[in-house]
């Protein structure tokens, strides 16, 4: 039997943990995508099925999952560490975990095959990419052009009023605030960076680290941004290592 599909979401939302994550598994495999290069899983829905899922959307926030609405459907999105360890949680069942392993195999299993191989990614320990500022821990955010700003997100646009007082009380004035989708982020762009010499210090210690790890994974792509971003901010001359890496993924 087939109930309508609110009746199906409502269930969903009350199954216990391993059982949604089964559920959630095939919805990936269903209108999902997954992404290796970037870590991502992202579950894509237009306006009739957001309202459907409605009693699942908090249960998909909980796991780290975010909303972003581009117009055309509503993407929901998890990454990094939390995308990792989402997947690890979908195929803890042994059985489901060999079925999808056996299934991959097979020539058109593309997205199995990229399911598995995130499942067996390592997780970095949290902290690699972020930066204290006045008692505030803010991510770094590199873009491909080497374009570095400083972010901090909240769903509660009060606590993100909070920190953004508390960057301006410390002296950064050019601190901003805006909404992006379903939550709030502090930011501060590279030219305030630039401005403050101990920000500056603190971002490049950091860009070092990330520059170091990823050339450390073999990933090119990554190490050439964080290199530009590097040279941008005038930092002090990276490791030997590194460098010798970067100008050969340049050349």
């Amino acid at each position: 039997m087939f109930e309508g599909k609110v009746v199906v979401a409502e269930q969903a939302s009350e199954l216990n943990n391993e059982d949604f994550m089964a559920f959630l598994l095939f919805a990936v495999l269903g209108d999902g995508n997954v992404n290796v290069e970037e870590r991502r899983i992202r579950l894509t829905m237009g306006k009739a099925k957001r309202e459907a899922w409605g009693y699942l959307i908090g249960r998909l926030r909980s796991l780290g999952f975010r909303e972003y609405d581009d117009r055309h459907a509503i993407n929901y999105e998890v990454w990094s560490s939390k995308a990792v360890d989402l997947i690890k949680k979908m195929l803890d069942n042994p059985s489901i975990k060999a079925l999808i392993e056996d299934l991959s195999t097979l020539p058109d299993a593309e997205k199995l095959r990229r399911l598995t191989t995130l499942a067996n990614a390592k997780i970095k320990p949290k902290g690699r990419s972020l930066v204290e500022v006045a008692g505030i821990k803010m991510n770094i955010r590199v873009n491909r052009d080497g374009y570095v700003e400083l972010r901090v997100e909240r769903y509660d646009y009060n606590d993100a009023k909070e920190i953004l007082m508390k960057l301006k009380n410390a002296g950064y004035e050019e601190a901003k605030l805006s909404k992006r989708g379903n939550h709030f982020e502090v930011y501060m762009r590279m030219s305030t960076i630039k401005k403050y010499p101990e920000l500056t210090t603190k971002t490049c210690e950091v860009l070092r680290k990330m520059l170091n790890e990823a050339v450390s994974e073999g990933n090119k792509k990554r190490a050439w941004e964080i290199t530009k971003a590097i040279t941008k901010l005038n930092c002090p001359t990276q490791s030997p290592r590194a460098s010798k890496t970067t100008n050969h993924n340049k050349n």
